[in-house]
């Protein structure tokens, strides 16, 4: 089926090329082109099934409105949450969203910047992997649009949205304590990331807090290519010692980690919560429909996902203006179920 071009939508009409391009790249008041015929022009374009050529586009506009996404792991339910606030977000200012996940891979990552920069695209979002400090000094260096979500690179000036971790972690851990859950555990990734090293401070620091000594072999730290080995592993020696000093809660940093445990744990014929207390970062829908529904943090998605778009359009809009970095830190939500004990 041949496409629908801008010549065959000025034939349809009797008008100029010219003047239906105007229209179909937002230009009609500029020209001075009258409403009755740009809607005209909108009206027959959406008839015709009119596909613009972004590329083309971005030719002659100097704009491919279009912003590329690159996310961490699409396999968190996190992420693939947050991509779609961000692409709804984008719609609403008429842009798609090219989407990549790098697995946490700084190669991978590296590769994708570079093929959205051919794809020409207005600018990023990135959730960046670690090691990936001079990919960003490179955008930045650039005056390339971008701003990064979840997590930041402290050494680099830039502009990020993340939520407060710490407090996050600090509350969780002080939730299960409340409920007289004394050996805390915690399941992490690589404390190199700083979102997962401000979680497993403010865990300490709650416990410390409560005079409660901090305990290295409740903290588990998994690779960033865990699977679910690794999260039975340390789940067994969570939970498989007999000599009293086995966990009686877990704190979770993200709900990839925090699904693969709740599954271990059922493996093992323990129950939640009378075995063991759980709580778990981020707001995954299995979470609601457990045998013991799952206390969580919940991380304001919505909001992280209209913030990012907000600023890489300012960015996008006043390439010109001079760098303001805004530091953005979101407070999240404990959301209270059954699986503490509560």
């Amino acid at each position: 089926m041949k496409k629908t071009s801008i010549n065959d939508i000025a034939r349809h009409l009797g008008v100029s090329k010219t003047l239906v391009s105007f229209v179909l790249n937002g230009r009609a008041k500029e020209f001075r082109i009258g409403d009755d015929i740009a809607a005209r022009v909108l009206e027959v374009a959406r008839e015709m099934n009119y596909q613009p050529n972004r590329i083309a586009q971005g030719l002659r506009t100097g704009k491919t409105k279009t912003i590329g996404l690159i996310i961490a792991d699409i396999a968190n339910p996190f992420f693939g949450k947050l991509g779609r606030e961000i692409e709804q977000e984008a719609a609403l200012h008429d842009y798609h969203v090219i989407f990549c996940s790098s697995d946490e891979n700084p190669e991978k990552s590296r590769a994708q910047i570079a093929m959205l920069q051919q794809s020409q695209v207005d600018g990023y979002i990135i959730s960046p992997p670690i090691n990936s400090e001079e990919q960003i000094r490179l955008l930045a260096k650039g005056r390339i649009p971008f701003v990064l979500i979840d997590r930041y690179f402290p050494e680099i000036e830039s502009d990020y949205i993340v939520v407060d971790n710490y407090d996050a972690a600090y509350k969780a851990t002080s939730h299960l304590l409340a409920q007289g859950r004394r050996r805390i555990a915690n399941i992490t990734m690589n404390l190199n990331l700083v979102n997962m090293n401000e979680r497993t401070e403010g865990y300490k620091q709650a416990l410390l807090g409560h005079s409660i000594a901090v305990d290295e072999n409740l903290i588990k730290v998994l690779p960033f290519s865990h699977d679910n080995k690794d999260v039975t592993k340390a789940i067994q020696e969570l939970l498989g010692s007999t000599d009293g000093r086995k966990a009686d809660a877990i704190l979770f940093s993200t709900s990839k980690i925090g699904v693969m445990g709740i599954e271990c744990i059922s493996a093992l014929g323990l129950k939640i919560p009378d075995d063991v207390a759980v709580v778990s970062f981020d707001n995954a829908d299995a979470y609601k429909i457990c045998v013991s529904p799952v206390t969580v943090v919940g991380q304001p998605l919505q909001e992280i996902g209209k913030t990012a778009v907000q600023i890489i359009m300012d960015k996008i809009e006043h390439p010109r203006n001079p760098a303001r970095f805004q530091h953005i830190k979101l407070n999240t939500e404990l959301i209270v179920r059954k699986s503490c004990g509560s």
